[in-house]
């Protein structure tokens, strides 16, 4: 049998949740040292007091139970912060699954602490009148860059061109995504590289924008209208740049996708 301990305290977020047993769950913890299986016992049993404190995306305070041989167990638990839209609200849920599965499969074990208000961030405002769509867009570039995929998009990336990309209105040839060179290439790469490997044809328009989304904090580019067809292309760029360094597309997707968000 394992052995009960010292108690410590965290705060972090809740970023997943899965049965154990009869009664318990395995909660997922986002923390600012980075994220921690940690078991509450009894959790779902309707009498639980700790299950109003540990819901999905909830930011919250737990006194732990160091164990020996297993996971450490939630003694206490003390929620900080909700977000009950994206609790009732099957869409905004979803994007929320999207924000924390990201932060999963990017980033095991320690992290940057960055990432904890980054994610507590997002979830506040995927709590308020945003659109989520774009907030995942800007959520994206912050993400990579923490984990060092950071995409470059001011620069071209085609070999021995490093060209400055300044994408206008009245462009009228598309630039280019080569994902294994990791950003954009200039018009005449674009058109060079497609013979060679496959590199993604990138509108004007959707390339201004991830230049935005890169550069600016996210008040700065809410007073602009995403169209509606550049949105799509974002979401399909940065779908393939995603699944290119994950080694697979993220579950959440399908989710989004049969939501039709």
């Amino acid at each position: 049998m394992a052995n009960r301990g010292k108690l410590y305290r965290l705060e972090g977020i809740v970023l997943s949740r899965r049965d154990h047993g009869e009664a318990d769950r395995i909660v997922k913890l986002l923390t600012a040292a980075g994220s921690v299986d940690l078991l509450a016992k009894g959790i779902r049993k309707p009498c639980s007091r700790k299950a109003g404190h540990l819901e999905l995306f909830s930011k919250t305070q737990v006194l732990v139970s160091r164990v020996t041989g297993s996971w450490d167990i939630i003694s206490q638990a003390e929620v900080m912060q909700v977000h009950p839209r994206l609790q009732e609200d099957f869409r905004l849920g979803t994007y929320a699954r999207y924000v924390a599965e990201l932060a999963l499969r990017f980033f095991e074990g320690e992290t940057d602490p960055q990432l904890y208000i980054l994610v507590d961030d997002v979830f506040s405002r995927l709590d308020g009148d945003v659109d989520p769509a774009l907030l995942t867009r800007w959520y994206e570039q912050r993400l990579l860059t923490l984990a060092g995929f950071r995409p470059e998009w001011g620069i071209c990336v085609g070999d021995l061109c490093r060209t400055p990309l300044r994408p206008r209105a009245d462009d009228r040839r598309p630039y280019g995504l080569d994902i294994e060179r990791g950003g954009a290439v200039c018009h005449e790469c674009f058109a060079a590289e497609t013979r060679e490997h496959t590199v993604y044809p990138l509108s004007p328009s959707a390339l201004s924008w991830l230049q935005a989304l890169q550069r600016r904090r996210f008040e700065e580019v809410t007073p602009f209208a995403l169209p509606e067809r550049t949105a799509r292309e974002l979401a399909q760029v940065m779908e393939q740049y995603i699944a290119y360094h994950l080694e697979r597309r993220p579950a959440a997707l399908r989710l989004l996708h049969d939501s039709r968000v």
